[in-house]
């Protein structure tokens, strides 16, 4: 019997390249599988701000984008569990304001298990980030997500 670790259970060809870990590109690293594999589907929310960005096709005017920083709470994924990413969403404001960022740093705030609609990853030039079109706030527990 032959078994082939280059496909996925959705029948997608993998790369054949080694596995490789990268400190500056954790997420490409991982992404010799499907990004949910990589990173999971759901995460620990840590923080949550709005950032003015000028908009592209006026340079007089600026945009709102949501930027989340959130922790991988999957113990089903290729990142191990912990690590901290950065989500952005253009064209939308944070779903959490200072005092609920205060609360969630210093503990006082129950934890928030979020997920994104359309999280995609890009690469560029040696840097790689996260964007999505939205992010929904889980009513489940970290405990329960990690098993997600």
């Amino acid at each position: 019997m032959v078994v082939n670790n280059n496909i996925t259970k959705q029948g997608e060809l993998l790369s054949t390249f080694n596995d490789s870990s990268s400190k500056r590109t954790p997420i490409q690293s991982a992404l010799t599988r499907p990004l949910v594999e990589a990173i999971g589907k759901c995460f620990l929310l840590l923080s949550g701000t709005t950032e003015e960005v000028q908009d592209p096709n006026d340079e007089a005017k600026t945009l709102p984008r949501a930027v989340y920083e959130v922790r991988v709470v999957s113990s089903r994924t290729r990142l191990p569990i912990g690590t901290v990413l950065t989500v952005k969403i253009k064209g939308s404001e944070s779903v959490i304001n200072e005092e609920e960022n205060k609360k969630l740093l210093l503990g006082l705030e129950k934890n928030k298990v979020v997920a994104f609609d359309d999280l995609s990853h890009w690469n560029f030039n040696g840097n790689e980030g996260l964007s999505a079109s939205n992010i929904r706030v889980l009513e489940v527990s970290p405990q329960e997500a990690m098993n997600l």
